[in-house]
């Protein structure tokens, strides 16, 4: 049995958690309220910083980026609440 793909999550894991760790709550909640398209723009930025923070190590930022936009829109998003 491969254990590539768990290996693989925890390490996507572990980078989000890093990453989610270190953005102001303005910036989480900036992330969590993108579009789709808003979104794609980041894979170049994330590229840049898992290049910095792992060095040679391949990452897949759009991997990254996927989760940690999912991780915010759950924690995150505006949301309209009816005031009665």
């Amino acid at each position: 049995m491969n254990d590539y793909p768990r290996i693989r999550i925890t390490f996507v894991d572990q980078i989000v958690d890093e990453i989610i760790s270190e953005l102001p709550l303005s910036e989480k909640i900036a992330i969590a309220n993108m579009n789709t398209e808003d979104v794609e723009l980041l894979h170049h930025v994330f590229n840049i910083y898992g290049k910095i923070k792992l060095g040679d190590q391949e990452a897949e930022d759009s991997e990254i980026i996927k989760e940690l936009w999912d991780r915010l829109r759950k924690t995150h998003k505006m949301r309209i609440v009816n005031k009665e």
